[in-house]
């Protein structure tokens, strides 16, 4: 399911451990850094239709690559994929290839938002294709698209927000460790492991989610517009549906392959004779809004 990104300390600590791995390792910076290409998959012709990918968990975290350092998170590298389809003429639709489970709300709804907008101002289709899983925010984005196909063996679904939370405060008392926090208001701790939540802050925790829940709804109703509110509130509770049953309640419009899934959007496009293409090293030709800075910069170093 789609989960609240909440701070945590571990966070912080494996991305500047990946700094000093790469601060240490000095041949990474020696060495020439990827160059952004075109890659043509298939197809001839002038025009073009663009694979964009969303494969893993859905996050603007950056990640550390071996020999390469650390690379920007998803939500940037889609953004600098739009941008760069967006001032190419020849750019007739997008195919894009979705496999994963789901991941922040926030960002999510940010790639989905920008393919909505890329869409809308540059007149073009989009086509999603679901693979293995897509799942929650995966989901949630691939409702920008025009057209949905699953694979036959996708699963699909989801539709929910969960905040997790740990209660060890069972664990400590055992082992004779207390919590004491200093804190400025009584919900300062609300999101503490280390004591049960009060029903007061269930209560207001609840209504945050609900009001999350409420914007995937309304945007699986806005991207399935066969589908009435109560067929959507129907599926909405987290549950995983297969292919056909996806394909029956509507959430998606086809099952098929890849290959059925590029033919559509060069038909749809009204450009049939196209080349399928993607773009290789998109994250280096320059910063975009969503880029973390430093990431970026030290590979520039």
């Amino acid at each position: 399911m789609i989960t609240q990104r909440r701070p945590r300390i571990f966070h912080r600590i494996a991305l500047w451990a990946a700094l000093l791995m790469l601060a240490g390792c000095t041949p990474f910076l020696s060495r020439p850094m990827p160059e952004f290409r075109e890659v043509l998959l298939q197809g001839e012709g002038r025009d073009k239709i663009l694979l964009i990918d969303i494969s893993g968990v859905i996050s603007n975290t950056p990640f550390f690559v071996p020999n390469v350092g650390l690379v920007p998170g998803m939500t940037a590298r889609v953004r600098q994929e739009l941008e760069i389809a967006f001032d190419d003429p020849l750019i007739r639709g997008v195919l894009l290839r979705i496999n994963s489970p789901g991941g922040t709300l926030t960002d999510s709804d940010i790639i989905y938002h920008s393919l909505v907008e890329f869409k809308k101002s540059k007149k073009v289709k989009i086509v999603a294709a679901l693979g293995d899983i897509a799942a929650s925010g995966a989901l949630y984005l691939a409702m920008a698209a025009d057209e949905i196909y699953a694979h036959p063996t996708t699963l699909t679904g989801s539709i929910g927000v969960i905040m997790p939370h740990i209660d060890l405060s069972g664990v400590m008392d055992r082992l004779g460790i207390k919590s004491d926090p200093i804190k400025s208001g009584k919900f300062k701790d609300i999101d503490s492991e280390f004591r049960p939540r009060t029903d007061e802050e269930r209560k207001m925790l609840q209504k945050l989610i609900d009001h999350q829940h409420k914007k995937f709804v309304a945007a699986i109703r806005a991207g399935r517009k066969n589908m009435t509110k109560q067929q959507v509130q129907a599926i909405a509770d987290g549950r995983l549906l297969t292919a056909e049953d996806a394909k029956a309640r509507g959430l998606v419009d086809e099952i098929g392959y890849l290959d059925n899934a590029y033919e559509r959007i060069s038909r749809i496009s009204g450009f049939p004779a196209n080349r399928l293409v993607r773009y290789a090293n998109a994250w280096m030709t320059g910063n975009n809004i969503y880029s973390n800075a430093f990431p970026i910069e030290l590979n520039q170093f």
